[in-house]
């Protein structure tokens, strides 16, 4: 015994290669796969709410378009009412109408102004139009109790803003 075949050898030999190779890679993808979990960031989640206590629509206004109107839904909260603030570029001049049922109240002057109203489930409307010549913005904020419910804003000259409040 003690001798080998130089034929067998020969036979052995490739195949033990090729099992080298196959070993190498398989090898090399588990490493692979290994260090891919290590090397790259954790995959992160980013997790979007939407903030239901103060909504709000940004809209701006030119002279071609009319502006839309706004109605906002029920509040059943018993909170202190309704608060148009009017805000905006130093020196912005406005001038508009509220109407709550028959009663109507002229909202006029320099930002920043403030009007409160208790509409007591009557629909409460306005239109307010930037009144100077100057490029200025004019924003008209409606807020019912605690919660932002609008911020529309214009820098047109002559532009309008309508908003409406259903409580």
């Amino acid at each position: 015994m003690g001798c080998i075949k130089y034929e067998t050898v020969r036979a052995i030999l490739p195949a033990a290669a090729l099992l080298v190779v196959v070993l190498f890679f398989v090898g090399a993808c588990t490493d692979d796969e290994g260090n891919r979990k290590h090397k790259d960031p954790p995959e992160q989640k980013t997790e979007m709410t939407e903030e239901t206590t103060q909504p709000a629509t940004m809209l701006e206004t030119t002279e071609d378009s009319q502006p839309p109107e706004v109605t906002l839904g029920d509040d059943s909260g018993n909170g202190p009412g309704v608060v148009i603030r009017l805000e905006g570029d130093p020196e912005t001049t406005f001038s508009g109408l509220c109407s709550m049922g028959a009663a109507q109240k002229v909202l006029s002057g320099q930002v920043p102004q403030r009007f409160e109203f208790d509409p007591k489930g009557q629909r409460l409307s306005c239109r307010i139009e930037k009144r100077d010549n100057k490029k200025g913005d004019l924003k008209v904020v409606l807020a019912a109790g605690e919660t932002t419910r609008s911020v529309q804003q214009t820098n047109t000259p002559g532009g309008v803003i309508k908003v409406s409040y259903k409580g």
